[in-house]
């Protein structure tokens, strides 16, 4: 009898291990709350963008038209989440019926990934041609007019599908964001009912414009900077950038390069602001190094439809205290 006191207490106390156990591993099972994720720069966007294109041997500036139609080049809403329309359209390139094989997780989290699955769907569409729809021309994949009607299919291949007409104008006036192409559409007047005549090919429309990948390589001066500086303060950066293009289609990168006794380890990337400035085009950037000792600077030119990277000499700055 005088026990049965001590055993309660014994069976209260594993009584409250247990459910403090049980809530420690509910603990553990509860995933966190994804992290809010924010796009890449427009400089980095059309990067990826230029780099699908290549491996998939599409007109990049078709690409970029697309990814601007379908999201305005984002990836994630402004709540960091990714961006999914109503239709169950899916990233950058709103990819709306999934491939076989694709990871629609990656297809959500990854731009670079979302990008590729859009590139690999237009490259699909354009192997409709002959039976779904006419070759353009002889079927030419670096000619721009000759994509007319994998761009169409690309949206849904409907009948009056307005879509190509608008990336082909997405294309011509560059959105700011890359320096526009002419090219020219099928004619709205050679439709009947809504599509392509039912034959084998049509006549590429003209004039005709083609994308070629042996880019000229920008060549970009040493950044100007002042040889020292004081570590925490903000300071001037700048250099330039020929042949001028327009203000925003050339985007230019600084990278920071601190000396870390054995190696020149990249700290940081700045994308810098552009001025076209009659052959040239200026770039600069105002930052601040919290860590002192030798730093070097180079800029760098993103990959683009217009031009192959590029870097400069290097300058170097110390950052004293």
């Amino acid at each position: 009898m005088t026990r049965l006191p001590q055993l309660r207490v014994h069976a209260t106390v594993i009584a409250a291990a247990a459910l403090l156990a049980a809530a420690l591993l509910a603990a553990v099972a509860v995933p966190a709350p994804a992290r809010a994720t924010a796009n890449p720069t427009p400089a980095e966007i059309r990067a990826l963008l230029h780099d699908a294109a290549v491996v998939h041997d599409i007109p990049p500036k078709i690409l970029y038209a697309i990814a601007w139609q379908e999201s305005g080049w984002r990836q994630f809403d402004a709540d960091g989440d990714p961006l999914i329309s109503t239709d169950g359209g899916i990233g950058i390139m709103q990819v709306t019926t999934i491939p076989d094989g694709v990871d629609v997780d990656l297809l959500k989290t990854d731009i670079a990934y979302n990008i590729d699955v859009g590139a690999g769907i237009l490259e699909t569409k354009w192997g409709y041609a002959p039976s779904v729809f006419p070759v353009i021309g002889d079927g030419a994949r670096r000619c721009y007019e000759d994509w007319f009607f994998a761009v169409w299919a690309y949206n849904g291949w409907t009948a009056g599908n307005p879509y190509p007409y608008l990336i082909w104008g997405h294309v011509a006036d560059g959105r700011g964001l890359w320096t526009g192409q002419p090219v020219t559409a099928y004619p709205a007047t050679s439709l009947v009912d809504g599509f392509p005549p039912v034959v084998a090919s049509v006549a590429r429309p003209q004039p005709e414009h083609w994308w070629s990948a042996g880019l000229p390589k920008p060549a970009l001066g040493v950044p100007r900077v002042q040889k020292r500086v004081a570590a925490g303060a903000r300071f001037s950066v700048s250099g330039t950038l020929s042949p001028q293009e327009p203000a925003g289609a050339h985007s230019v990168v600084l990278n920071a390069y601190r000396w870390n006794g054995a190696a020149w380890a990249l700290r940081r990337t700045l994308l810098t602001t552009n001025q076209d400035s009659g052959e040239l085009t200026r770039w600069a950037v105002t930052l601040a190094l919290g860590k002192t000792g030798r730093w070097k600077l180079v800029a760098a030119a993103l990959p683009d439809a217009d031009h192959a990277p590029a870097t400069s000499r290097p300058a170097v700055v110390t950052v004293v205290r």
